[in-house]
């Protein structure tokens, strides 16, 4: 398993690694490889201690419809929208000076 880390130089000198949740762990060493060691050695003491890293996979919702879908269903005036939109529509179709 792999977990992201990062590396960051300090203003005084040396370097941080810190991990990210859930181990949340930091470290300092004069270069990226003693910091990055460090952590390492932190990360191995907490697994050796009884420490699972583990990932869990969960269903999606499913998707929806439309991105938009439902967010008017309990709105009033959203049958009068529609049914102005429909007639416009048409009033649109059956105008001889539209191409």
């Amino acid at each position: 398993m792999e977990i992201p880390v990062l590396l960051e130089r300090l203003p005084g000198g040396g370097f941080q690694a810190r991990s990210g949740d859930p181990l949340n762990l930091t470290t300092q060493g004069d270069s990226p490889a003693v910091a990055l060691r460090k952590l390492r050695e932190l990360i191995d003491i907490r697994i050796n201690s009884g420490t699972v890293l583990m990932s869990l996979e969960v269903p999606s919702s499913p998707p929806s419809p439309h991105p938009g879908a439902g967010i008017y269903r309990d709105e009033p005036l959203f049958d009068a929208w529609r049914a102005a939109i429909d007639e416009y529509r048409q009033e649109i179709e059956n105008d001889p000076d539209i191409p």
